[in-house]
């Protein structure tokens, strides 16, 4: 490297002095570092004494203003001798404030809501007689005062026109032939202002057709039961149902739901079937599913139970000496799979059951019975409650058609089936409203009831309609 660069110096060029003087002005220059620091230091921890002994002087003078405060509160409320402390006056003299309640919330009426209004509009254009008669199920010689009524012509029409019956029940008395039965009911249908129920009682085993009908005969319950296959139970209806379509009927009552509680009762040995009450429900709700396969309705029969009663209600009274705990063991559950399986009525028998009732009233004028325990217990609401045959000996021998027919409706029933004496019944229910004896709300009740089976499948707008006409 060449001798004349210029960063390139001999340490041993600069002499002693020099070399003193140096070292004294680096020693200076640290020397006044060093005294700055320090000058900064204390000047830094003067300044913290100094802010905490303000902040302290200020916390003391806090306190004892307080303190002050709190004592001149004291002292003017001694003087004055009232106890509230200024915040409470100041909250006492605040106005109330009153919060008013929110506006009521209108809700929206459901469906079923609409729906019912709509059958009850439809029932309110009925006059009182219409509506009584409304709930009545009688055969057509009943209302035409003739001996077998096998054609329907003026004398039917007349007659549905005075006394707008809720239904007719036919016979073997009026079945001719085939054809000569389909017209009639037909023709019936046309002359009714109201919509009928056509019914029959025609049970699996027994039929009510006579041999001309050439009915397909079918296996009697007790067969079924043995077989011990639902699938059995509903074809054997199935063949009911057909041929009650092609005649015009539109109600069957024949379906058996007790179980046989009783292996000795000749009267329902072969009408039940099984003592086992879960498969008589089973079978009796695969008949109703054939019945309304083929839109007809359906009516189990004979709630509570005959099954342990052995004497036929047409002869006289049948007594029953189960009891309420046996009852809702066995038999209330064959009942209640029927009626589950959409049972449209529930036919109450003229039994007597002391030990469910306790009394000898006959199921079918008993309010405990059909009220307390199909309506509120079991909790069947909207299903129809129809009597027995109230011509059977077991209530004609101990009440009048009037006192029957009173009896049933303020028990609970929705209708009545087939009373001695109809025209009786039917004035004698009248006098009954007109009197305060059965309220005019029982008898709307039972029409609602009655029509929400009579117009299964119509819509509200449907409804609306023929009530507007």
């Amino acid at each position: 490297m060449g001798q004349d660069n210029k960063y390139i110096f001999d340490i041993e060029s600069f002499d002693e002095e020099e070399i003193a003087q140096r070292k004294e002005t680096r020693r200076k220059k640290h020397k006044k570092k060093r005294m700055m620091s320090w000058v900064f230091l204390l000047l830094f921890v003067l300044t913290i004494i100094i802010l905490g002994y303000a902040g302290v002087k200020m916390l003391i003078k806090g306190i004892s203003s307080k303190q002050q405060i709190d004592t001149e509160i004291t002292k003017e409320t001694v003087d004055t001798g009232d106890d509230t402390s200024e915040i409470d006056k100041l909250i006492n003299d605040e106005e109330e404030v009153v919060i008013a309640p929110p506006e009521p919330t209108e809700v929206e009426p459901t469906e079923n809501d609409l729906y019912e209004e709509a059958i009850r509009n439809y029932i309110a254009k009925m006059s009182l007689e219409e509506k009584v008669a409304g709930i009545f199920i009688v055969t057509p010689e009943q209302i035409t005062d003739v001996d077998a009524a096998i054609r329907a012509g003026d004398g039917t029409k007349a007659a549905l026109e005075t006394y707008t019956v809720g239904g007719l029940i036919y016979g073997a008395k009026n079945m001719v032939d085939k054809d000569q039965f389909s017209n009639m009911l037909s023709k019936t249908k046309e002359y009714s202002k109201y919509p009928l129920f056509l019914a029959v009682d025609e049970e699996l085993g027994n039929s009510v057709f006579p041999k001309e009908m050439k009915v397909t005969a079918t296996m009697t319950p007790k067969e079924i039961g043995e077989n011990a296959d639902p699938t059995v139970a509903y074809l054997e209806e199935e063949k009911i149902a057909n041929y009650l379509v092609s005649s015009n009927i539109n109600l069957n009552l024949g379906i058996i739901a007790d179980p046989l509680t009783d292996a000795d009762n000749e009267f329902m040995q072969n009408r039940s079937f099984s003592e086992d009450a879960n498969m008589c429900g089973e079978m009796a709700a695969k008949n109703v599913n054939a019945l309304h396969e083929y839109g007809i309705y359906a009516g189990v029969k004979f709630f509570p139970g005959h099954g342990s009663a052995r004497e036929d209600t047409s002869n006289g009274l049948s007594v029953s000496t189960r009891t309420a705990d046996e009852m809702r063991a066995c038999e209330f559950v064959s009942f209640k799979a029927a009626i589950d399986a959409g049972a449209d009525m529930v036919v109450v028998s003229h039994v007597s059951a002391p030990n469910l009732t306790g009394d000898n009233t006959q199921c079918s004028q008993s309010k405990y019975v059909m009220t307390d325990l199909l309506r509120n217990e079991l909790g069947y609401n909207d299903v129809v409650i129809i009597t027995d045959s109230l011509s059977k000996a077991a209530v004609s021998s101990y009440l009048d058609s009037k006192e029957a027919s009173i009896h049933a409706i303020k028990a609970g029933a929705d209708m009545v089936l087939n009373p001695e004496n109809f025209k009786e019944a039917y004035e004698g229910v009248i006098e009954a409203v007109n009197g305060g004896v059965i309220a005019k709300e029982r008898i709307d009740d039972s029409l609602l009831r009655i029509y929400k089976v009579k117009f299964k499948g119509k819509t509200t707008e449907e409804i609306n309609a023929l009530t507007a006409e």
